[in-house]
């Protein structure tokens, strides 16, 4: 009689103990299928959510370990637009860009303020315009959708190219800047600069008033004027009464220009500068003698600030650690978007944890369990074991025969927990998960604790409003997939051999005599 013959047979005979076995198994594997499944499908929630975030990271600055360190600011190495290239081609970037900011004064110009409202220039005090540079024919924030480009183009390679001599230049503008200024495509505005006569002590700062800007007090003015390319629509978040003013007036009034709008603008007021000294009787200052000459060496010692899209946002280590050896100082690191996901990311890395326990645990209490139950189940069967033996029996074959009935077994209690651990843990992960979202949501104050000077905002990147729970549990997904029915058949059935395999050796490899007594 052949191994599967007697195995059927004894699994016959001993019906209801192996039934108590079959119940054992699919309870205990419920419990491993379940927790199983809980971790597969907050592996799959995390990845979901962060395929949701932006792939965007930049280089800042610490300055509070700078400060710390208390190493003068001269020996510290700046970004510079050919360290930003060197690290743009890095292979996990799919495009970057570099970012110069500058700010022009306007007398027409309405502009929106902290305070909530559209404000007119006062009466000789003008009002003040950023402009936010880039070095590429498509705005970053309009390709990852931070805004949206609703009526005209984007920048063309001619307009990119620098005429640090031109007073000229085209611009992208908000809609909402345009409407409240009667600006449309093809429109011009002015901005200006103004390079004042020193005082005394040779300052030429001073009170923001009318005085300031008079033409008795001012040698020269630095023009620009820009025409309007394109118009984009503010952020879906701007509408969210909870943002910061800061950031909606930051948003609104942003003004995209190429880069070398920015460098002839800051070129152009030095010229002017160390002209203005040329004609007056007090010394030039020591660091404006030599200031032609830093700005035309600024690709090697120049600063900028950068945008850096990768591929594939689960890419992000990789492109932290191999930027990190391209950074111009200690001071420098990467700086990334994911920050907004990190305490959602802690969450699930708890609850995660809690997952793998159970596995562990119940792991554990299934090769006990079963060992302690399968002894119990050869102790009734030590005389057949016995006569086995005495008959001359190869150990190899009763102990194949006894592997052989209880993994008949189960297989059938395993895939029945299978699919039973799958519907519970799709239920009870779901609860948990939900529930840790909701405390989450409602502890935290996103907008009051984002940083003015974040470097995101900085480079036209504002922060977005915070996925409500029903939003992340969109993204959770509980699923039997193939890896992972292969792996729980793997586990649960290396878990039940090893259970049946230690007590049945120890059985077969003591004397026929014992076995029977």
């Amino acid at each position: 009689m052949n191994l599967f013959k007697r195995a059927a047979i004894s699994i016959l005979k001993r019906s209801g103990k192996n039934v108590i076995l079959l119940l054992l198994i699919f309870i205990l594997g419920t419990v491993i299928a379940g927790a199983i499944s809980v971790s597969s499908a907050i592996n799959n929630t995390d990845a979901n959510l962060r395929r949701r975030m932006r792939p965007i990271v930049s280089i800042d600055f610490d300055w509070d370990r700078w400060l710390d360190a208390e190493i003068p600011w001269d020996d510290i190495p700046n970004l510079t637009p050919e360290r930003v290239r060197t690290i743009g081609a890095l292979e996990y970037v799919d495009f970057y860009d570099y970012v110069n900011q500058g700010n022009l004064w306007s007398f027409d110009l309405i502009v929106y303020e902290d305070d909530s409202r559209w404000t007119r220039p006062q009466p000789g005090i003008p009002n003040l315009l950023n402009l936010h540079g880039t070095s590429r024919t498509e705005l970053v924030q309009i390709d990852q959708g931070v805004i949206e480009l609703i009526h005209g183009r984007q920048f063309q390679e001619s307009e990119l190219i620098p005429h640090l001599d031109s007073e000229r230049s085209v611009a992208i503008i908000s809609e909402s800047f345009a409407e409240v200024n009667h600006l449309t495509l093809g429109s011009t505005f002015w901005g200006y600069l103004f390079v004042r006569f020193p005082d005394e002590d040779g300052n030429t700062g001073g009170e923001v008033t009318p005085d300031f800007f008079s033409d008795e007090n001012v040698y020269a003015r630095v023009e620009m004027e820009l025409e309007v390319i394109g118009l984009f629509d503010k952020p879906v978040d701007l509408e969210n009464p909870e943002i910061a003013p800061w950031i909606r007036a930051r948003e609104l009034n942003r003004i995209y220009v190429p880069n070398w709008v920015v460098e002839s603008i800051d070129y152009r007021m030095l010229t002017e500068e160390i002209s203005l000294w040329e004609h007056i009787d007090q010394e030039m200052p020591e660091w404006l003698s030599d200031s032609l000459e830093r700005w035309a060496a600024r690709n090697e010692e120049g600063f900028v600030e950068s945008i850096f899209v990768l591929e594939n946002p689960a890419d992000l280590e990789n492109f932290r650690e191999a930027a990190t050896l391209l950074l111009p100082s200690e001071f420098h690191y990467v700086a990334d978007l994911f920050s907004e996901f990190d305490e959602i990311s802690s969450s699930m890395a708890t609850l995660q944890n809690v997952a793998n326990w159970i596995v562990y645990g119940s792991l554990g209490a299934t090769l006990l369990i079963l060992s302690l139950l399968i002894t119990l189940f050869l102790h009734d069967r030590r005389h057949e074991i016995g006569i086995y033996l005495s008959l001359g029996e190869k150990k190899g074959k009763i102990i194949s025969q006894v592997l052989i009935e209880v993994v008949l077994i189960a297989v059938v209690g395993i895939t029945l927990a299978v699919f039973a651990g799958h519907q519970i843990s799709g239920v009870v992960s779901q609860n948990l998960l939900e529930n840790e979202l909701l405390a989450l949501t409602s502890e935290r104050d996103f907008f009051n604790n984002f940083d003015e000077n974040t470097i995101f905002d900085s480079i036209g990147f504002p922060p977005i409003t915070n996925m409500s729970p029903d939003e992340m549990m969109a993204a959770f997904h509980v699923s039997l997939s193939v890896q992972g029915i292969i792996l729980f058949y793997a586990v649960g059935l290396g878990t039940v051999i090893a259970s049946t395999a230690i007590p049945i050796i120890y059985v077969v490899m003591l004397n026929p005599k014992k076995v029977l007594l």
